[in-house]
């Protein structure tokens, strides 16, 4: 339920662009300066998180709910392991 409601977001826009990023929500794709980068979901779910509203804080709990099922247990550090295959990609 969680996913399809992440997947609708009324009100939200389906195209960000943020300098040279551009995330595109519907096809799930992000491109730099004009050159497509594939990221795995959970990168992009990431990316997505931080993309919605850019220049706010967010907390790793925040983006640890946003990327991951609410059940989902496990070390946090993975997080820190997803942000640094995404920032070496972007």
């Amino acid at each position: 339920m969680r996913a399809v409601l992440r997947r609708v977001r009324p009100g939200h826009q389906e195209l960000i662009t943020h300098g040279p990023l551009t995330v595109d929500l519907r096809a799930h794709k992000v491109s730099v300066s004009g050159h497509e980068v594939a990221l795995t979901p959970k990168e992009f779910d990431i990316l997505e998180c931080l993309a919605i509203d850019p220049g706010r804080v967010v907390s790793r709990q925040e983006i640890l709910d946003s990327a991951w099922d609410a059940h989902w247990y496990g070390p946090s550090k993975v997080l820190d392991v997803h942000v640094a295959a995404l920032r070496k990609k972007l």
